[in-house]
């Protein structure tokens, strides 16, 4: 049985190429039509229902979901049918949930499905292997760990969430008590970040970033005790 079809088996109608067509058109045994489900378990991290036409000078992928699973990748289904799609953001989903309706909305010349598999990065890859396949499982460590770390150059920022927004960094005044007189000992400018030197306690680790007291930085410019 199919693992993006709910009662069907796949059949491929245009292949990946990448560059050209970076997923896979499929249909149902027979091609016939069939509700879509989802790959594996995971969170919805965008979607898209209310898209009415068919427009194939278009590049659009119609309605369409798209699926964060737990190793990091990503799953994409499009073309669904109007006002078909049953699960909206920030929704869990189980793998063989029902996620819409095969449709021919957007860049689409005849009702099908496009699958796409996407790596950590959001990079398109080849999911002819996962179609009915499991996606890889992640083993990959996080580079660090938890501990005491050394800021290890001029000055670094402190940001409120483990990623880079112009509108997510701390200023001098934000920082913790701790960390202000640390900041002050080494450097009287008081600039808005952790100079060179200051000592952080990480009580928490997502990838290269780090949880201090005062907020997320950046465990690339720093040294583990």
């Amino acid at each position: 049985m199919s693992r993006v079809f709910k009662t069907k088996n796949n059949v491929i109608t245009q292949k990946y190429k990448k560059g050209i067509h970076n997923g896979i058109d499929l249909v149902g045994t027979g091609y016939t039509l069939d509700y879509i489900v989802a790959h594996s378990d995971g969170t919805v991290v965008s979607a898209k229902k209310d898209y009415k036409v068919n427009a194939p000078n278009s590049r659009d992928y119609g309605n369409y979901v798209k699926i964060k699973h737990n190793n990091g990748m990503y799953t994409f289904y499009a073309h669904m049918k109007y006002n078909l799609v049953t699960v909206k953001v920030g929704d869990k989903v189980k793998k063989g949930q029902v996620i819409g309706y095969m449709g021919n909305t957007g860049h689409s010349f005849g009702a099908h499905l496009h699958f796409e598999v996407r790596d950590k990065n959001d990079n398109k890859i080849d999911p002819t292997n996962y179609i009915n396949a499991d996606l890889p499982t992640s083993k990959a460590k996080n580079k660090y760990d938890t501990g005491r770390y050394v800021v290890n150059c001029e000055v670094l920022t402190v940001r409120t969430s483990p990623e880079i927004k112009d509108n997510n960094w701390l200023k001098y005044s934000q920082l913790t008590k701790n960390a202000q007189e640390q900041v002050a000992k080494l450097n009287k400018s008081k600039p808005n970040g952790l100079v060179q030197g200051v000592v952080c306690d990480i009580s928490k680790v997502n990838g290269n970033w780090g949880k201090c007291p005062s907020g997320w930085i950046c465990l690339n410019y720093c040294k583990k005790q």
